[in-house]
């Protein structure tokens, strides 16, 4: 009876030394692929993209740029980019509340999106100006080329355009605006 008990107490120890073995092996072998979590923060911090000539293409400014490693994406608060070559004399300046960086890839330009009341600007010589505002705007820096399909309101001193989407060729200040059947673009031109 003794040598049972004995005999049962060792198999019974022998089943939980094996379960535990086992529980301890897939817990240092179980895979955790880490998440998406930031690997790099900037405050109010300046970002400056220079071209393989060396010249200056454009800035971005933001009171915050966090950097998430396996996106590869950056994304900012309140940031403001200038954008333009050294030799411009008038650069665009853009500001919004939220935005982020895609950087360059072998399959994409980079591309910074902005959105939350974003509004772009350049000054021109004299009273010369020209304004857009809309909800959100995609920019490609190195073709100073910009687009939305959003809402955008158009202003300069000559008066005030708006439509439903746009594509903007910023360097040469050429406009391809968008309407629906139910918003047509429109144009209001103001006395000088």
């Amino acid at each position: 009876m003794i040598n049972r008990v004995i005999v049962l107490s060792t198999l019974i120890l022998a089943f939980a030394l094996t379960i535990n073995w086992f529980m301890t092996e897939s817990e240092e072998t179980a895979d955790f692929t880490p998440g998406n979590e930031p690997d790099l923060y900037m405050l109010n911090a300046t970002i400056s993209q220079f071209g393989s000539d060396g010249e200056l293409q454009h800035r971005i400014t933001a009171n915050r740029f966090t950097h998430f490693p396996l996106t590869d994406l950056t994304t900012m608060k309140s940031p403001a980019l200038a954008l333009g070559r050294t030799q411009d004399a008038n650069p665009w300046e853009i500001t919004s509340i939220e935005g982020r960086i895609l950087p360059s890839s072998d399959y994409r330009e980079e591309i910074v999106e902005l959105w939350s009341d974003v509004l772009a600007s350049q000054s021109g010589n004299g009273s010369a100006f020209v304004n857009l505002r809309t909800n959100s705007l995609t920019i490609y820096p190195a073709r100073d080329f910009a687009e939305t399909d959003e809402q955008v309101i158009i202003t300069n001193q000559s008066g005030r355009t708006t439509a439903v989407g746009m594509k903007a060729f910023l360097n040469i200040g050429k406009f391809m605006l968008y309407s629906t059947p139910e918003h047509r673009v429109t144009t209001l031109f103001l006395p000088n």
